[in-house]
């Protein structure tokens, strides 16, 4: 489920193949929004857009109006005013119509009425008015108050309607709402989007959402949802008669789950098809089945009537697959809000272990998935609000978080010369989603580019200068995508032949955001959570060897940290372990966050100073 329906000029233009929007100004913008007594709802927006620089008219030049089937367009004028005075109007053979395809996707209603601006020069002012009519599937809508990095001197934002609910989500105090008479209106001058930061949401500007009617809450949101399954045809034969000779031989619950569910994802291609309704209501099981492709909607109806089949309870379940982006809980509606659709089975009598992705007594299944087990959920959908569509209404769940299963371990085991010069293995381990990207290039890239990124890889985790050979890699399998990377390696000699051995560096697989990040900083921290292991023995040239480091050890709510140092005759072992626990973390947390951060990065910059008698 990848419908998409508020649209800023910013989000289009990027998807349109243009460039950012750079640092014009938006002198005025107003969008007046009315929801009719029929349930259709008019859109009227008047924008003014000042070029201040060079680069300006090269992105402004072409302005994008999203239609689809349920948006049509009433109306549209536009004119560029250049400092002189002049106004020069923009001419119907000036605007044209897009359709436009996520990547992954076969067919999509989506449409842009683009708008091409005539040349002029900077100071010059672009103008454009426009009304969309629109039937929304469900009775809410949303609006981006900030243009990513365009300053706009004069905002108001006009939604009005019968029975209206609405909320700002990311507000600023630059931004005034007021409600009066059925109609919330929002102003804003002279307001700058904030400053991008590193691990930021992918929503970072204030959103205005709005609603009306009666579908007031999660429970009715699921009620409506589970009304639209009503038109999709369910109960085939032909998926029946696929579920039992899957099952035949399967002696338990456990075994039926794992195999109907192998099937769904591995048997059944995901393809996109995003037209009108369809963005929302997925095809039948039973075509999805029997043309073996189907997109996130399909392939879940799919595996949910297969279960069901089986003697399996498993329920739709709306969800936001984004690594840096949460669904607002506190605004029920599915709009701007779900772009994905998984499998909510209840978790009783399946034999499931500690590491199976369960949450509210639910097991979580992502049908698109095409590698791991049971055990595995993506990182994009774990630590997520979802609503499991059930009995007529909508129980709103939050995925678990496996921080566990995501990450790398680093194993180096090296003989060290008197002279500093190192040879010895290298071994690392990729677990989770860095496991499954690299078994997407292994698939598909050819045998240099994969060689060519092991080596990128090792070498980024090893000191300077470090020399690969024998480079080899295998899949480990096992319920969660799992790499190993080896190789020999040379590391050579980094000080003189007498006295002391020169101090060691030994780079650490830096995960955790960098603690300077965290300072003056408003907006939460959003970061997939890991467990990272790094291990470095060397067998050292002498007897009676000693080494200058500090044991660390930091465990908190938000991650850990520990580093630990042995020396046992003459084999040095060294011991570090970072992980994160959580994916979004929000301002009162940053101490935690911090002191984790902290005892890393320390540690890092150290080097590792041995002395042997």
């Amino acid at each position: 489920m990848r419908r998409l329906c508020c649209w800023s000029a910013a989000s289009v233009l990027t998807l349109l193949g243009a460039s950012p929007l750079p640092a014009a100004t938006i002198l005025e913008r107003s969008i007046d929004i009315e929801v009719r007594p029929d349930g259709s709802v008019s859109e009227r927006e008047r924008l003014r857009v000042r070029l201040d620089e060079l680069g300006d008219f090269s992105s402004w030049s072409t302005y994008p109006v999203y239609l689809d089937e349920n948006r049509e367009l009433v109306s549209l004028s536009a004119s560029a005013t250049e400092p002189g005075g002049k106004t020069r109007q923009v001419k119907r053979r000036d605007q044209d119509t897009h359709e436009l395809a996520m990547s992954g996707e076969l067919h999509s209603s989506r449409k842009f009425r683009t708008v091409s601006f005539p040349a002029v020069p900077v100071g010059s002012v672009l103008a454009i008015d426009y009304e969309v009519r629109e039937r929304p599937y469900f009775p809410a809508g949303a609006v981006d108050l900030e243009l990513s990095g365009v300053r706009t001197e004069s905002l108001r934002v006009t939604v009005r309607g019968s029975g209206l609910r609405w909320r700002i989500d990311g507000k600023r105090p630059e931004i005034r709402p007021q409600e009066e008479g059925g109609a919330v209106t929002v102003t804003a001058s002279g307001l700058v989007p904030p400053t991008p930061v590193d691990r930021e949401p992918s929503q970072t500007g204030a959103v205005l959402r709005y609603a009306w009617g009666d579908l007031k809450d999660w429970e009715a949101v699921g009620g409506w949802y589970e009304g639209l399954l009503k038109d999709v045809p369910r109960g085939s034969e032909a998926v029946r008669r696929k579920a039992r000779e899957l099952i035949a031989d399967a002696p338990g619950r456990r075994e039926r789950l794992e195999r109907l569910t192998d099937f769904a994802r591995r048997q059944v291609r995901y393809v996109a098809v995003q037209v009108g309704i369809g963005g929302y209501r997925p095809a039948s099981a039973a075509e999805t089945m029997d043309r073996l492709w189907g997109d996130c909607k399909g392939k879940a109806l799919l595996l949910v009537d297969l279960l069901r089949e089986a003697g399996i309870p498993a329920y739709p379940a709306l969800a936001l697959l984004d690594l840096s982006g949460r669904v607002d809980a506190e605004f029920p509606a599915p709009i701007g809000q779900f772009n994905h659709m998984i499998v909510a089975v209840p978790a009783d009598d399946l034999g499931l272990g500690p590491e199976a992705p369960v949450s509210g007594g639910y097991l979580f299944l992502d049908a698109t998935q095409s590698r791991g087990a049971l055990s595995w959920l993506h990182p994009a959908v774990q630590g997520q609000e979802v609503l499991v569509v059930r009995d007529g209404r909508g129980i709103l769940v939050r995925t678990p978080i496996r921080h566990e299963s995501e990450g790398r371990r680093l194993d180096v085991s090296f003989d060290l010369s008197a002279e500093g010069e190192s040879t010895g293995q290298v071994r690392m381990d990729l677990s989770g989603a860095p496991g499954d990207a690299f078994l997407d290039l292994a698939t598909a890239g050819r045998p240099q580019e994969v060689d060519r990124a092991i080596r990128e890889v090792l070498a980024y985790h090893l000191p300077a200068g470090a020399q690969l050979d024998g480079i080899v890699w295998q899949s480990t399998g096992g319920g969660v995508p799992a790499v190993t990377l080896e190789a020999k390696v040379r590391i050579p000699a980094g000080g003189v032949s007498t006295g002391p051995l020169p101090p060691l560096p030994l780079p650490s697989m830096t995960a955790l955001p960098a603690p300077g990040i965290l300072d003056n900083r408003t907006v939460p921290v959003v970061s997939t959570p890991f467990t990272d292991r790094v291990t470095w023995r060397i067998n050292l040239p002498k007897d009676s060897c000693s080494v200058d480091a500090q044991e660390v050890a930091v465990d908190n709510e938000v991650g850990a940290f520990r580093q630990t140092v042995k020396v046992e005759g003459k084999t040095l072992t060294l011991e570090r372990s970072a992980g994160l626990r959580q994916r979004w973390i929000d301002p009162q947390a940053f101490p935690a966050l911090k002191e984790v951060a902290l005892a890393e990065s320390r540690t890092n910059k150290r080097r590792l100073r041995v002395g042997c008698q």
